[in-house]
């Protein structure tokens, strides 16, 4: 690896800014899904609808995650880099955490739609919630003090994953198994950090290349979606997966976040205020860049459009700049630990309302409606989130913890 690239430094592996920034995206992230059941709720808090252009504070969760994968990726491959791994061995770690979301994102995905349910043995929120927990115990940390339960439980739960995926049943006749109707999000986010990965392993992190890799992103999302590409029947897929290239994007310009604030080591306070200026100044364009594009492409998540990926990258890229300014320059680090909690357990705490979900399904456990509509359905979200940031406080504190 070229060490001039843009990934080499003594910086920290983690940084704070980012995980305060993590925590807050899959805090939003909660929030949000789970107003999706609740009535009367102010449209900026829900998805906008595919046809609209426009976005919602809800349609930059998704982006923002893929912006700290981006933000986190030069930290992870300089720390593995230092500590003696080759390009090979950092390419197989970077594709089998890959590999993991995008298995897990397909298993959830199955559990929600194209099940036919009289050909399963089981009840799909049955079959729903021992798959999370198989994944609980195949991602576990292992335990220093007992290596070989651990090792067993991941064992265990791999085989309980390959079980249902035997048993699961799709289709009009129910003779299909598992398939691939779309990624889910966790494996969405696995794909766009495998190929973002390869650009900054084998390119670096420098502007031409970030730019240069924007453009392509960009000409082939052009290219895949036009009406060309749907009259060949072989390259149909590709069309399909066309929104993979924007989220690519999204990631890469969060990489090259992290490397403008974090690329080599702090001397002084007069670095990091220097380092504000050329991240201001590229929020600045990244805006003037959203704008052009919407001159050409609507804004809308579900299509992944150009102009709704760097409008994207405009918001998380200031919310950043903030970050920095509050945590690494005026040092107010305190102000923001309780939100470590979901940041170092973002895995985990995304799977949890989903095992919850499927628990409470099979038992016919419903909540009393006016929990579900207003003011009071809002209030009750924020209550969900304060138990899942306990309950996974308390599952940290029995040694239970998920890592990919």
């Amino acid at each position: 690896m070229n060490k001039d690239a843009g990934i080499s430094g003594n910086t920290a592996a983690r940084s704070l800014s980012i995980d305060v920034f993590r925590g807050l995206t899959i805090l939003l992230m909660i929030f949000v899904n789970d107003l999706a059941g609740v009535a009367g709720v102010p449209p900026w808090l829900k998805h906008m609808p595919a046809e609209v252009d426009g976005m919602s504070l809800a349609d930059l969760v998704f982006p923002a995650f893929l912006f700290i994968v981006g933000l986190s990726l030069p930290l992870s491959l300089r720390q593995r880099q230092q500590s003696g791994a080759s390009r090979s061995q950092m390419l197989a770690h970077q594709f089998m955490r890959s590999v993991s979301l995008i298995v897990i994102g397909v298993m959830m995905v199955n559990a929600e739609e194209a099940y036919q349910q009289q050909a399963m043995p089981v009840s799909i929120h049955l079959w729903s919630a021992f798959s999370l927990v198989a994944v609980i115990m195949v991602w576990h940390v292992a335990s220093k003090t007992s290596p070989r339960r651990s090792l067993l439980f991941r064992w265990l739960g791999i085989a309980v994953l390959l079980t249902l995926a035997l048993i699961y049943r799709s289709g009009a006749d129910g003779q299909s198994g598992l398939q691939v109707h779309w990624w889910g999000i966790l494996g969405l986010i696995g794909w766009a950090s495998m190929f973002a990965s390869l650009v900054v392993i084998f390119f670096g992190l420098s502007l031409p290349v970030i730019l240069l890799s924007n453009v392509l992103c960009l000409l082939g999302f052009v290219f895949f979606q036009s009406h060309y590409m749907s009259q060949i029947s072989a390259l149909h897929c590709l069309r399909d997966e066309a929104n993979q290239l924007t989220h690519v994007m999204l990631v890469l310009c969060g990489a090259f976040v992290s490397h403008i604030l974090f690329g080599l080591p702090v001397t002084s306070a007069t670095e990091k205020y220097k380092r504000l200026r050329l991240l201001l100044i590229w929020n600045i364009n990244a805006f003037l860049i959203a704008f052009v594009l919407h001159c050409f492409f609507p804004i809308s998540k579900i299509h992944a459009t150009p102009s709704w990926a760097w409008f994207s990258v405009a918001f998380c890229s200031t919310v950043t700049l903030l970050l920095y300014l509050f945590i690494d320059v005026f040092r107010w680090e305190g102000r923001f630990q309780l939100l470590l909690i979901p940041a170092k357990n973002s895995l985990f705490i995304y799977l949890l309302p989903f095992l919850i979900y499927s628990s409470s399904q099979y038992l016919q456990l419903e909540l009393l409606p006016f929990l579900r509509a207003g003011v009071v359905g809002m209030i009750s979200s924020l209550l969900y989130i304060v138990f899942l940031i306990y309950l996974v406080k308390c599952l940290n504190g029995l040694g239970l913890k998920l890592k990919l």
